[in-house]
């Protein structure tokens, strides 16, 4: 049997694995954007699938912190070779050239588990939100950070070419588990469960700064992003959804049991207000999921304006939730016709629920 030469000259050639190496990496440059596009279709679907999944099942919140624990290490890990060349193209920005195919696996993990963790975060401080309220401002951001997480070619590259954004996106994701995952998890209070998971999301934070304060600038910047990080949440908690709780009903009536809260006849809106009399009462059902210390004070409005405002209520929330109640009543006789809200606040301002009922004239 005879043997080609040259076949084999070229099995024994060592520069014939760079070259495959250099091939299929210029096949992946050229297809890149086109499978990353389509990902990012594919994870918003998911997504999605992750938002229906997670409702009302509180006991896979703890998922969230096997989540942030393989994000920090991604992070870390993603952090630490950011900055590196890829070994094929030296010389080329970093800013402009692709990533090296551990920084793609890296990324892409790092990635999955952003967008998991927001998409299960969602629905819960969905229900704890009310929209008029400024709270709605955090599950906006929420949203936001979970949508752009989707945009893989984008978001990868402010990862890898941006450390704030990258340290800033993980603070803002562990706070937001953090703050749902000490109340209902460890039954601490709501006005101390979030400046405690800012601090503690801060301080996960700091191992994966290491590339931000090279310079004095660096930690400037950083020290100010700190400060402000703590400050916001504990400054103006009414930022921030007061999860696990929220609102699950609201009845209004004319009368009540004060023993049993069993009440009488429930109106509905618009109702005369012949018909409710001098007295309006509600009573507020509120969903906890775990055994939760928590105060609830009741404000009452009409077209806007103040009417009353109930004293706090300290309770300690069974696992099916609570019930509180509240009445006003009208100093002139009958309830006088318009639009009423009792409003659902905690501790910080903090707004879960509204209860609305329009009365006209009789």
């Amino acid at each position: 049997m005879t043997t080609d030469p040259s076949a084999e000259l070229e099995r024994s050639d060592p520069a014939k694995s760079p070259r495959r190496m250099a091939a299929l990496h210029d096949f992946w440059v050229r297809r890149r954007r086109l499978f990353w596009m389509l990902h990012s279709a594919w994870a918003l679907l998911t997504g999605t699938a992750v938002v229906i999944i997670a409702r009302e099942r509180y006991h896979l919140v703890l998922w969230v912190v096997l989540f942030l624990v393989f994000t920090w290490l991604s992070t870390l890990f993603f952090g630490r070779g950011a900055g590196a060349e890829p070994a094929w193209l030296p010389g080329v920005d970093r800013r402009r050239a692709p990533p090296t195919m551990a920084h793609e696996v890296t990324s892409y993990f790092t990635r999955v588990m952003y967008q998991e963790t927001l998409f299960f975060l969602l629905p819960f401080y969905t229900y704890s939100t009310v929209l008029d309220s400024p709270d709605v401002l955090f599950l906006g951001l929420l949203g936001g950070l979970a949508a752009f997480s989707c945009i893989d070619l984008v978001f990868d590259r402010w990862l890898r070419t941006r450390p704030i954004f990258g340290l800033t996106f993980f603070a803002v994701v562990a706070f937001a588990a953090l703050n749902l995952l000490l109340p209902l998890v460890f039954g601490l209070r709501l006005r101390f469960a979030t400046p405690a998971a800012s601090l503690l999301a801060l301080a996960a934070a700091v191992p994966l700064a290491h590339r931000t304060i090279a310079t004095p600038g660096g930690r400037l910047r950083l020290a100010l992003a700190a400060v402000a990080f703590v400050a916001l949440p504990v400054g103006f908690p009414g930022l921030v959804p007061p999860v696990p709780l929220r609102l699950q009903r609201a009845t209004f009536s004319s009368s009540i049991d004060q023993r049993t809260l069993a009440l009488g006849s429930a109106l509905s809106s618009p109702v005369s207000s012949a018909v409710v009399g001098p007295v309006l009462v509600v009573v507020v059902e509120v969903f906890a999921p775990s055994a939760l210390p928590a105060q609830v004070v009741l404000d009452w409005t009409r077209d806007g304006i103040s009417l009353h405002q109930s004293r706090d209520i300290e309770i300690v929330a069974r696992r099916s939730g609570f019930r509180v109640w509240d009445s006003w009543r009208s100093p002139t006789g009958n309830i006088p016709p318009g639009k009423y809200e009792v409003v659902l606040r905690t501790q910080g301002n903090r707004v879960f629920g509204v209860a609305k009922l329009t009365v006209v004239g009789p």
